[in-house]
């Protein structure tokens, strides 16, 4: 794909469009296993560990593009352990501008076995309704990909929600296995925008996927204004989670007050950690900074 991007820029502009339509016949530019038409799906963390919960509300937005078509579809979830292994998969209905809400906790109580996982990765997938695949299945190539917000929840009632940031597998309409979006594990760098003042919360928890198909090996490197610094360094499984649990006592022998964060060896340039901030009045917050 690079050496196709480098030997497009030597074309003249105005035979691009041409070339790359030639080039990328019945698939799309922006990855080569993007064929036909299809879904593309990402990885969320989810957590169940009787104090805190996670919440799925999800909408049919195929009813926001196709308001004229019948959009009535079936989803499903699926909750797969910190290691990338799958635990359940269930499957919903989901009406024409409809909308439907999970709790993990809920789904995991239909386990066949007891597990002791209390967090991990999931994905869901909304299947094309068949009026909208009718439509589109004269297209080129015609994906959908929906970045849509996961919630969690505490046993005080408090709620926050975060935007999904990645892709993970591609769904080929007809096929019932994924194609990895990405393959091997790169090393990307990441920092917050901002300081950590480490005093102002009761947990602050840095949660890493790994969205590749090889195991990625990531390192959190935390700095106070000092240049003392602490490291952990953990290898995620593919398509599996790991979570940096921070707090005073863990930090103690930084400075609390204005902290660096760095993670070298993100596996995908995108995929970039989810921050989890629980207060000590109770208040609980997740964002991708």
């Amino acid at each position: 794909m690079d050496v196709l991007r480098a030997t497009a820029k030597l074309l003249p502009i105005n035979a691009r469009s041409w070339a790359k339509r030639i080039v990328f016949k019945n698939r799309h530019w922006a990855h080569p296993d993007l064929k036909q038409f299809g879904t593309v799906q990402d990885l969320y963390y989810w957590i169940s560990d009787g104090d805190k919960d996670t919440v799925l509300v999800l909408q049919n937005f195929y009813s926001a593009f196709y308001p004229t078509l019948d959009t009535s579809t079936r989803g499903t979830v699926a909750i797969y352990d910190q290691n990338g292994g799958l635990l359940i998969e269930k499957s919903f209905k989901l009406a024409h501008s409809g909308a439907v809400k999970l709790r993990v906790s809920a789904l995991l109580e239909d386990l066949p076995s007891a597990s002791e996982a209390t967090f991990g990765t999931l994905e869901v997938k909304l299947a094309i309704p068949r009026e909208v695949i009718t439509t589109i299945q004269e297209s080129r190539s015609f994906y959908f990909w929906d970045r849509f917000y996961i919630g969690y929840t505490n046993k005080l009632g408090q709620t926050c929600f975060v935007h999904g940031v990645d892709k993970t597998n591609i769904y080929r309409e007809g096929r019932a296995d994924p194609v990895d979006w990405y393959k091997k594990p790169k090393d990307h760098q990441w920092a917050p925008e901002t300081p950590v003042d480490i005093a102002d919360y009761h947990k602050y928890d840095v949660i890493l996927i790994n969205r590749t198909s090889e195991t990625a090996a990531t390192t959190l490197t935390l700095l106070d204004v000092e240049d003392r610094s602490l490291s952990w360094q953990v290898e995620i499984p593919p398509k599996g989670v790991r979570r940096f649990e921070l707090d005073q006592h863990k930090t103690a022998s930084l400075n609390p007050n204005e902290m660096r964060m760095l993670v070298t060896g993100m596996a995908t340039q995108f995929g970039r950690p989810m921050i989890f901030k629980e207060f000590r009045n109770g208040a609980i917050s997740a964002m991708h900074c």
